[in-house]
């Protein structure tokens, strides 16, 4: 027996204008947030949003139920994409809304076939936190939607740079599985490894991960007074700044290029920013 619904769906190129208009229906909705709208628009006027079959949702009494955040960022941006429209679902459906999980960056790169998702994505994304935003967050995955990468821009990048990338992680993960202890997780020393070599760091900067997290011991060095600072860390359960520990391996780097010299103290200030990585000799 076929169940009678009232749910009608039409797609319709939605331009500001008629945004606008959908909008007034929205009497009671969650509370806008401004950063996701900021993030939404920018996303728009990038020409990285996708038109993926999200609906914008109304209700028997054509009040606006899904898509107030969408609808507001296309005002914003000032453009235009096909949406379906659906309207005629029952008044209660809002409570239904949201209540799965997210796709995220490494579930699309999966399912783009890509290999090492979660560990390419975070370091992506930390790349892009630390390196190219010179955020100073005390934690990586810190920081409001707006200041973070989309899936789709993941996804982007990782299809332009996955060779040098896949080798990043590779070696980065072995440097961790050697490891007695892990002081740092295998991204963190990835994005370490990016930071201080590149795309393609030299053997130098592997060795010196390995003189970071205890895999290479030489007493009384930068490295080693750096490594006990992270070993303590994680033994009293204490987390460390991450900005810090950023600051910090860059010294330990320009130490240990400058011959690895005796080094009983060092330290790096929060405010400042990175300290200027010294090349190969």
């Amino acid at each position: 027996m076929t169940q009678q619904t009232k749910i009608s769906v039409q797609l319709i190129n939605v331009t500001p204008a008629l945004a606008e208009n959908y909008l007034k229906y929205n009497p009671v909705n969650r509370k806008v947030s401004k950063n996701n709208v900021a993030f939404l628009s920018q996303q728009m006027k990038s020409g990285l949003f996708v038109e993926n079959g999200e609906s914008i949702v109304f209700d028997t009494e054509n009040i606006l139920k899904d898509g107030q955040h969408r609808l507001l960022a296309i005002v914003k941006s000032g453009k235009s994409y096909h949406i379906p429209i659906v309207k005629g679902v029952r008044s209660v459906s809002m409570a239904t809304y949201d209540t799965g999980k997210n796709r995220s960056a490494a579930d699309v790169l999966s399912i783009y076939g890509f290999k090492n998702c979660n560990k390419i994505a975070s370091l992506i994304k930390s790349i892009d936190k630390y390196f190219k935003r010179k955020s100073k967050a005390v934690k990586v995955s810190s920081g409001a939607r707006a200041e973070t990468l989309s899936n789709q821009e993941v996804l982007e990048y990782t299809k332009d740079n996955y060779d040098w990338l896949t080798d990043m992680v590779k070696n980065s993960t072995n440097i961790y599985n050697k490891g007695n202890y892990n002081v740092l997780p295998i991204s963190s020393i990835s994005l370490i490894a990016f930071i201080i070599g590149g795309k393609n760091p030299s053997n130098e900067v592997y060795n010196f991960l390995k003189h970071l997290i205890g895999v290479l011991r030489t007493e009384e060095t930068a490295t080693s007074y750096l490594y006990n600072k992270l070993y303590n860390s994680k033994i009293n359960k204490e987390p460390l700044n991450f900005y810090w520990v950023l600051g910090m391996s860059i010294k330990s780097w320009n130490y240990y290029v400058d011959g690895n010299p005796s080094v009983r103290y060092y330290t790096f200030k929060v405010g400042q920013e990175l300290p200027t990585i010294t090349k190969s000799r």
